[in-house]
């Protein structure tokens, strides 16, 4: 759904100071007073010019939406290029989901769950020769592989299970804390991941490179005490 902001103040502010001066103006050429009409006119009328001027209030609208964007990102830190629209006369739309909507405990039962990465591409990293032999220091996510560098075999029944000892395996002894996402449509999760890859071992697999505090990720763990 697209947001379409509310009037700007900047804007509202400029509308409102033409009213104003085209109401002073009215009011000056129905008073008697020549001299008056002659000492304001030509002030009143260029200050009218000046803010009925196209390209002022198309300067204004574009301030207006860079105002409203930088409040935006403030609350969806996540937004992405492809969640916003700036109309040829400068007016900003958004697809946002309302924060409330978000965090829904019950945001399940709104929208479909999908299975899928977060929308963003993974690049791929490649390690130097002194740095491709120590890996500890991030948390892998990318299944672990063999010494001959073949994928384990599942051997249960139930996949669930075998992912659980995948991951136990490349925690390497770490803590594992389980965190359910749910991605609303038009956002994103709010970190990136790089894949690694060494000359020597090959593929490394997935790594978390950083995550936004104020993102969907990033609030989650900090609810379970990350």
């Amino acid at each position: 759904m697209i947001n379409k902001p509310e009037r700007m103040p900047f804007s509202r502010d400029c509308s409102s100071a033409l009213h104003l001066l085209e109401h002073i103006q009215q009011t000056i050429n129905n008073t008697a007073d020549a001299q008056l009409q002659a000492q304001t006119a030509d002030d009143i009328n260029m200050l009218i010019s000046v803010f009925s001027n196209p390209i002022l209030r198309s300067i204004v609208t574009v301030e207006d939406s860079l105002s409203e964007l930088n409040q935006q990102l403030q609350q969806h830190p996540s937004i992405l290029p492809v969640d916003l629209y700036v109309s040829p006369s400068g007016e900003l739309s958004l697809n946002v989901v309302p924060p409330d909507e978000i965090y829904d405990p019950h945001y399940d039962s709104k929208y479909i769950q999908r299975q899928e990465f977060d929308d963003q591409r993974v690049p791929v990293a490649k390690l130097s020769n002194s740095s491709s032999t120590d890996t500890s220091t991030s948390p892998q996510l990318g299944t672990p592989r063999s010494a001959n560098g073949t994928m384990p075999p599942i051997t249960t029944q139930t996949y669930a299970i075998e992912f659980q000892k995948a991951i136990e395996e490349s925690s390497r002894g770490r803590d594992i804390i389980n965190v359910q996402l749910y991605k609303p449509e038009g956002s994103s999760l709010g970190f990136s991941v790089v894949g690694l890859r060494s000359e020597e071992k090959g593929e490394l697999g997935i790594y978390v490179q950083e995550i936004q505090n104020t993102g969907i990720a990033g609030r989650k763990l900090m609810d379970v005490g990350v």
